[in-house]
């Protein structure tokens, strides 16, 4: 049983021994003049359809923290509307 043990051992450092020596890895370096954006194609997108929307509609800040407040106003007025049609539902469950 030791003896097979020892063999296992053996042949385990024998494989470990064929893998190559890991690479350095590179060190951080600062961004210079010649460094290419991380942007992607799709949040490029993204952002030009924004600029062109905001330049055609010539919206404000003010005008779009308007239409914000009021989508969420809307969708909490109806998540109260839907609560209050299910109190009844729960009273009629528990009575």
């Amino acid at each position: 049983m030791q003896k097979q043990r020892i063999v296992e051992i053996e042949h385990a450092e024998d494989h470990i021994a064929a893998f190559p020596a890991p690479r350095p890895r590179p060190g951080p370096r600062l961004a210079n003049t010649d460094d290419v954006s991380v942007i992607g194609p799709a949040r490029q997108l993204q952002n030009d359809l924004a600029r062109a929307f905001a330049a055609q509609s010539g919206w404000s800040v003010k005008r779009t923290v308007i239409v914000g407040c009021v989508f969420h106003g809307v969708v909490l007025g109806s998540l109260a509307v839907a609560a209050g049609n299910l109190l009844p539902h729960i009273a009629r469950w528990g009575g």
